[in-house]
């Protein structure tokens, strides 16, 4: 879990802080130039000749990687225990980076390499994985700061230009650690239909935003939400798996995330008297509670070509309870699998909502998985004509604190004769039981619910009608 490898990350980048650094090459009897291997003293010039040339340096080859798949998180002040913005700063962790880099962990990335390609993957390819290890087994050397090759063209980011900011409603400070998720509720302002075509999440706090999730619920469930809100103490109300009520997945965002534009020409529509849910995961491990305010800045457009469809999706069986997705107690390993065919009376339906006809196909731009706690691996699968299964995203290791968004390279195509399927494993041994209050929970059966000890499978698609 996260949690367990941000306190061996952070024990170790404290023991390399605060004393010897072990990555370090043995002291010499006389000091030289660290960059370049030059051990100084009366013999320095020979030994500089003899000493190899580095393989890679921090600034001609190693800073950008780094910056690019781990910068992104590991900022000042950040949810992530240590920055990595400067060659000293990746320096004084050098010692835990090959570790979390051969395994895997670091930089997170959930979806196997076999299922599709996704754009802005934050993993490491074969090259700049070579890269990373060599160069700290090597010793980390610096190099030259003349030698940092330029930006890439167009690697800058486009203006952002949003016309609603929705705000946490009051500063919240969290009450339960080290995971607090809370809800707050915000209407939205509009009194016309409109369409989110983008939006960026700005976190206040970064030092304890872990993540971000932002639903719309309908003017229906207003009330709902309302009491949700009255029934604590304090701003918003406790949220875990959704919002606590009837509401639509808009979009989420994590720590290295930026603002999300939405593909050209779409956009997911709102209607006046509806509300925004922001719901909002604290992790206090790295950080002490303290106060955040959030806010959600939004663009918007009077029209689009083609409306978009958040699509959640399960067995709705499932939820009602008329047929359990039952996970025994001391189960190691527990599948199930749904399968939502195309003509379901109730996708058409939403499919309708959004000018999808009966007999067209549609396009799935990106899509994500969602889980709790026992969760240990997921798939999202479309059978063509119900028989021929094309993968759309596989989570080999389930990770409940790494769970996103994964937008195709290429959009994926959907025809009326498919299916989509959902299959969700999990692991409900001694082994396996989440932390709740300080304690190890014991296994008891779980089933489908809102708890933190509940369980959920959960697929999310961003679809429109195909160009």
């Amino acid at each position: 879990m996260l949690r367990d490898r941000l306190v061996s990350l952070c024990l170790l980048s404290l023991t390399v802080a605060c004393g010897d650094d072990p990555s370090a090459p043995p002291a010499a009897e006389t000091d030289g130039d660290p960059t370049t291997g030059d051990g100084g003293g009366s013999e320095s010039t020979t030994a500089a000749e003899d000493e190899p040339e580095a393989t890679y340096t921090y600034y001609r080859d190693a800073k950008a990687i780094i910056d690019g798949k781990c910068g992104v998180c590991h900022l000042p002040d950040d949810i992530a225990p240590f920055s990595l913005q400067t060659y000293d700063e990746v320096r004084a962790v050098a010692a835990v980076l090959p570790a979390s880099i051969e395994q895997g962990a670091m930089p997170p990335w959930p979806p196997a390499d076999n299922c599709q390609p996704y754009a802005h993957s934050r993993s490491l390819d074969d090259s700049e994985r070579e890269i990373l290890l060599t160069w700290l087994d090597e010793g980390a050397p610096q190099g030259d700061p003349a030698d940092e090759p330029p930006p890439e063209p167009g690697s800058e980011p486009e203006p952002w230009q949003p016309q609603l900011s929705l705000q946490v409603p009051e500063p919240y400070t969290p009450t339960m650690e080290p995971d607090d998720y809370r809800c707050f509720v915000v209407p939205w302002p509009e009194q016309e239909r409109q369409y989110i075509t983008g939006y960026r999440v700005v976190p206040d706090n970064r030092a304890i935003v872990h993540h971000v999730i932002l639903f719309n619920a309908g003017a229906d469930a207003v009330d709902q939400l309302r009491e949700l809100d009255e029934a604590e103490p304090g701003p918003g109300y406790s949220c875990l798996g959704g919002a606590g009520a009837p509401a639509n997945w808009v979009g989420s965002w994590a720590p290295g995330g930026d603002g999300r534009v939405l593909p050209a020409d779409t956009g997911i529509p709102i209607e006046p008297g509806s509300m925004m849910v922001i719901q909002m995961h604290y992790n206090t491990l790295s950080s002490a509670p303290s106060p955040d305010q959030t806010k959600v800045e939004i663009e918007i457009a009077d029209e689009v070509a083609r409306p978009a469809l958040v699509l959640p999706f399960t067995n709705f069986n499932w939820v009602t309870g008329m047929e359990p997705m039952t996970i025994p107690a001391g189960d190691p390993e527990v599948t199930h699998t749904y399968d939502l065919p195309m003509s379901h009376p109730l996708l058409r339906g939403r499919l309708a909502d959004v000018g999808i006809e009966a007999d067209a196909p549609f396009v799935v731009h990106d899509l994500g998985l969602h889980m709790h706690y026992l969760g240990t691996s997921g798939t999202l699968s479309v059978a063509r004509d119900g028989v021929d299964e094309e993968c759309m995203l596989h989570i080999p290791r389930w990770d409940f604190n790494w769970q996103g968004g994964y937008q195709f390279q290429e959009p994926m195509r959907v025809y009326p004769g498919d299916s989509l399927r959902l299959s969700c494993t999990w692991d409900n041994s001694e082994a396996n039981q989440p932390v709740i209050d300080g304690q190890v929970a014991a296994p008891h059966d779980v089933q489908w619910g809102e708890g933190t000890t509940d369980e959920m499978c959960l697929g999310v698609l961003y679809l429109t009608a195909a160009e």
